[in-house]
């Protein structure tokens, strides 16, 4: 017990990082700057169909960055320092992106028919979350730093946790298309953003450990 209450507090300020960057993330989205939208679309978009049921994918999204934060914050310290440095700095990119390229979609249906669960969750989704801003896709980049997270999980259940991850990635970075939420081409574009938060707050020290060896004299 006295473990984790000194590892709570080792690693809280990380923890500081999500009050202030949804406060940035409300600044952006309603900073008028007098830039241009740019329009995101392609033509695999418009083959892509809507399909509501992909909102239980979506909003799994936000309670598992949760789980995952609080399970590596317990158990595994350095992975948890690994993640939030993640999401620091790419978050942190993508919203220069939007400040200095904003983009827009316009995907969704004009009306949403029916009066099931899904398409009422659907349509409060739509009034609460504007289709601004959305080049890259946090959604794909933060999904993505989950199963980063995932690969260096350890222990004998880490199999397990590692394959559940990875089909919960695929869904919820489907999920965003099937929604009109995104663009196919939001989602290419958050993949070099990913991947390279993951070779620099994940493998930077492997990186580091590598280049020494340049300086061993044989």
């Amino acid at each position: 017990m006295r473990n984790t209450i000194r590892k709570f507090k080792d690693n809280f300020y990380y923890l500081i990082f999500w009050p202030i960057y949804i406060g940035v993330f409300i600044a952006v989205e309603s900073l008028d700057l007098g830039l241009t939208f740019h329009r995101v679309h392609c033509f695999v978009d418009d083959i892509i169909p809507f399909s509501e049921y992909f909102v239980i994918p979506y909003l799994t999204w936000h309670p598992l960055i949760v789980i995952v934060l609080l399970y590596t914050l317990i158990y595994e310290t350095d992975n948890f320092r690994n993640l939030m440095k993640f999401f620091i700095l790419t978050f942190s990119v993508t919203m220069v992106i939007y400040l200095v390229y904003p983009s827009y979609l316009d995907l969704r249906p004009e009306t949403l028919e029916g009066n099931s669960i899904f398409i009422w969750i659907v349509r409060f989704i739509y009034t609460v979350d504007t289709p601004t801003n959305v080049c890259p896709s946090l959604h794909i980049i933060g999904s993505l730093g989950l199963l980063f997270a995932s690969w260096d999980t350890r222990g004998r259940d880490s199999i397990p946790k590692k394959i559940f991850m990875a089909v919960a990635v695929v869904f919820i970075c489907a999920s965003t298309l099937f929604m009109k939420q995104h663009s196919l081409v939001d989602v290419v574009v958050a993949m070099p953003i990913s991947f390279i938060g993951w070779l620099i707050c994940f493998r930077g020290k492997e990186i580091e450990r590598f280049k020494g060896l340049d300086n061993i004299e044989l």
